[in-house]
């Protein structure tokens, strides 16, 4: 007879069908992803006076915090309903679903917000950033270009970050999305679920840049375009190197663990 204290326990790991190692860094990297937009409510806190001082209104990156981390959360809650594994089907990859679709619907407000308040002073900010909130949840629907509107917001968030700083090492944040394009194509063509993890790191971090940009700024110790262009370079090539590599490596088990 099975113990009953025992049920609880069951039941969370029959949610997740991947093992050991990998079961925990897929799973710490989402609580990473989680909480790494607590990077902008410190920075936000820190240098609250210089903010002010350079973007439209500093106040608005606790609430893209809000909305960052929500993000993530939902994207938990579609992982754990595809029970961690993915393949080219589930919702957390290329099919579709209803967490998916509030998680990619919250980032896209939260690069909206960031957008803002850094720029928001001019219309033109304003409406680009209600052109993607509105337009993203018809885009998924669809299925028509609906990474389109977090990728530009990627974009326009980093020459506005740039303008408001004068630091290109927030540029960097858009090498991230090649190398969260790069660790997502290996996992679907291979199905080592060990890509999941970088996966989720690489999509989740480029709030550090922004971070870096206002340190560097109020020091007055912007980055070099030397630098930035060179650690692009080697990212790049690292990518390249690493590609072949990850592209052989063997499919993941599936570990379906029975409810008693």
């Amino acid at each position: 007879m099975t113990n009953p204290d025992n049920r609880p326990a069951q039941h969370v790991l029959a949610s997740v069908e991947i093992g050991g190692l990998e079961a925990i860094w897929v799973l710490a990297a989402h609580f990473y992803a989680v909480l790494v937009p607590l990077v902008l409510v410190f920075v936000t806190h820190h240098h609250w006076d210089y903010l002010v001082a350079m973007v439209h209104d500093p106040f608005l990156f606790y609430v893209a915090a809000v909305l960052l981390a929500a993000g993530s959360a939902f994207e938990v809650a579609q992982n754990t309903l595809d029970k961690w594994y993915l393949t080219s089907e589930t919702a957390s990859a290329n099919g579709v679903g209803l967490c998916d679709m509030l998680a990619f619907w919250f980032v896209t407000a939260g690069q909206s917000v960031v957008l803002i308040a850094l720029a928001g002073g001019a219309w033109w900010v304003i409406a680009i950033a209600a052109v993607a909130i509105v337009s993203f949840p018809i885009c998924y629907l669809t299925q028509v270009a609906h990474f389109a509107a977090p990728s530009a917001l990627g974009i326009f968030v980093a020459v506005a970050g740039y303008q408001a700083f004068g630091d290109p090492v927030i540029f960097l944040s858009i090498i991230l999305g090649f190398a969260t394009v790069t660790f997502f194509s290996a996992l679907l063509r291979t199905g080592a679920q060990v890509l999941h993890g970088f996966t989720t790191v690489a999509a989740s971090s480029g709030v550090w840049f922004l971070r870096w940009a206002i340190e560097n700024s109020e020091a007055g110790t912007p980055t070099s375009w030397f630098l930035v262009g060179g650690v692009a370079a080697v990212t790049a090539g690292l990518l390249a190197i690493a590609w072949p590599f990850m592209i052989r490596l063997p499919v993941t088990e599936r570990i379906i663990r029975p409810v008693a």
